[in-house]
């Protein structure tokens, strides 16, 4: 029986986003995978937009499986590269809900943070990867959601406390807990430490650039205006090594 991985991601227009994290985790699924090809995907209309205005085509979650079909597959493994179980993950399971009859098997494995038990375990990665160090703050952004998943977030904030790690803390874009919240978090113990900006994202592309260290009304701006000395580092969780064993765990745990 012929089989295959999908690697599903929301997608970046950044070409060194892309390649720095996506298409690094998509080799290190490869080599994984042994013999397995892997196909991509993006779920993001608007990022595929951009890249077709560009003259980069890159499937989407439908294109994919009709075309994994195409090539003669009966075991598709899915691999979402998504933060949490939020919209942008839902609607790929939908997607791929329309092929289970197509093929023998579908397996889909779980988002970063699919429950809540996940956030700690998480927050001890990020803490060796990353380093973090008592002299400064730690200020990671997510992307946020309307979904009920979003509070991830938080359940991360208290993963980061249960560990003793009180100078790090998760503020999201478009949801909360959002940057006030971490500022009223940072005056209320009367911090002056230096305060280190990460992306809480696998891709440092948009939201890491513009929204986190863009010159105007960014998280990185909004921090000097309130007083801190800050500093964003873009670079996002995909292109740290021990961030991308997370997926080929996950791929061997379906295989």
């Amino acid at each position: 029986m012929k089989k295959a991985i999908l690697f599903v991601s929301f997608g970046t227009a950044y070409q060194e986003a892309r390649e720095s994290s996506l298409e690094c985790i998509a080799r290190d699924l490869e080599i994984a995978g042994g013999t397995i090809p892997v196909y991509q995907a993006y779920t993001s209309r608007m990022v595929l937009e951009k890249l077709s205005g560009k003259g980069i085509i890159v499937n989407t979650v439908r294109q994919a499986a009709k075309q994994a079909l195409s090539d003669g597959v009966r075991c598709l493994y899915v691999i979402p590269s998504h933060m949490i179980p939020g919209i942008e993950y839902q609607k790929m399971v939908r997607e791929l809900e329309n092929y289970r009859e197509s093929f023998d098997t579908i397996k889909i494995a779980s988002s970063v943070l699919q429950e809540e038990g996940d956030c700690a375990r998480i927050a001890m990665l990020l803490s060796e990867m990353l380093g973090f160090c008592q002299d400064y703050e730690y200020i990671l952004m997510g992307h946020g959601s309307e979904d009920a998943s979003n509070i991830r977030y938080q359940q991360m904030n208290e993963a980061f406390l249960e560990k003793g790690l009180f100078n790090v803390q998760v503020a999201s874009v478009e949801a909360k807990p959002d940057l006030e919240d971490a500022v009223r978090n940072l005056q209320k113990r009367g911090s002056d430490k230096k305060v280190f900006l990460y992306p809480f994202m696998v891709v440092a592309g948009d939201h890491a650039r513009n929204d986190m260290a863009g010159e105007e009304d960014s998280y990185l701006a909004r921090l000097r205006d309130a007083g801190f000395q800050a500093e964003a580092v873009v670079k996002g969780l995909g292109e740290y090594p021990q961030f991308r064993k997370i997926y080929t765990d996950k791929l061997l745990g379906l295989l």
